[in-house]
């Protein structure tokens, strides 16, 4: 069968059958995710979701405040089946999540058919990062990445004050949604000098300083630093990267080994090959995600990498494009674009 067969006027409305598919695969990580994480979890812990929604915790998990106002919403059910519930959300994310994917690879290859199998691989690093390698639990990890991979669709959309309400709801969920602001800056490094995406990336930028500076007034009197430092605790695992048996599993088996097939995808050159730069480069987010990450995150927990995953994904399915067997053709930048 020819994948690389492409029809302009294609649909991309998913069929019943791979919606049921979707759902299937998110119902099954969603119960192996709850047996190992979600069960065993403290929901009462300083950094539960419960404790946020006391509006009492340490920052900075207080400023994630989405999902926490949304559960208290819903009082009697959140007492009474509050992992449940917890459980039943993130299936109803991953669901969307390889919905909004599909979207988004759809806007990079062709045969929009070939992709709608294509859209499940979004779950394998996943699987890796938060059931097989992971030991923590955050409760606004699985949402963080639907938000982040729907910001990246709207982004290449160029329909801006949807990206907009994505922003504004990611970086409330958690602040790391920021980072989408470098992938707005790379899509549009054309036109980045224009007005019109000075002001989006002024308003973007605004939003975010603005909503950090608010909610480190309003919770002046909780404990703890409006960001995590994690610079020392990162220095201690370089150091012993090659002799911690945990370390090395959390760094080498990252995404599954997808990160790399990102790596090769430029070191090879196979990177000028794709079609349309804007696309590609938009990825880049990943280095001032790392560059940054050595002061605010926590290289060794593999959860954390949340806003990694839909741009690691891509740059994979990327790299697979060069090979003809795979059938993955780029959609080529349109003229004057």
């Amino acid at each position: 069968m020819n994948f690389s067969e492409y029809n302009k006027e294609e649909s991309n409305k998913i069929p019943i059958a791979f919606l049921m598919l979707y759902l299937f695969l998110s119902i099954a990580i969603c119960i192996l995710y709850h047996i190992k994480i979600v069960s065993p979890a403290d929901w009462n812990a300083p950094n539960s979701l419960n404790a946020v929604g006391s509006f009492s915790t340490s920052k900075p998990y207080q400023f994630r405040l989405l999902m926490p106002v949304i559960f208290d919403a819903f009082p009697g059910m959140q007492i009474s089946y509050s992992k449940y519930l917890y459980t039943l959300w993130n299936m109803a994310v991953l669901f969307l999540l390889q919905v909004v994917f599909y979207k988004l690879i759809c806007r990079y290859f062709m045969n929009h058919k070939y992709l709608f199998w294509i859209a499940p691989v979004i779950l394998y690093p996943i699987l890796f990062n938060y059931i097989i390698l992971n030991q923590s639990f955050q409760y606004y990890d699985f949402t963080a990445i639907l938000f982040f991979t729907a910001g990246l669709y709207y982004i290449q959309n160029k329909k801006f004050f949807i990206f907009l309400m994505i922003f504004i709801a990611a970086v409330i969920n958690k602040e790391t949604a920021g980072y989408l602001i470098f992938s707005y800056i790379l899509f549009n490094y054309k036109e980045l000098f224009t007005k019109k995406i000075l002001k989006n990336v002024f308003i973007l930028s605004v939003f975010f300083i603005g909503y950090k500076l608010l909610l480190s007034y309003i919770f002046s009197g909780n404990p703890g630093d409006d960001f995590e430092i994690g610079y020392y605790k990162n220095l201690i695992t370089i150091n012993e990267l090659f002799t911690n048996r945990v370390y090395m599993k959390s760094i080498f088996l990252n995404f599954g080994g997808l990160y790399i097939f990102s790596i090769l995808l430029f070191i090879t050159g196979f990177w000028n090959k794709y079609p349309d730069k804007r696309k590609l480069f938009m990825n880049l987010t990943i280095v001032p995600y790392y560059l940054l990450g050595i002061y605010v995150t926590y290289l060794s927990e593999v959860r954390v990498y949340t806003e990694l995953i839909p741009m690691i994904t891509i740059l994979f399915l990327i790299f697979l494009s060069n090979f003809k067997s795979f059938g993955l053709v780029g959609i080529p930048q349109k003229e004057g674009k």
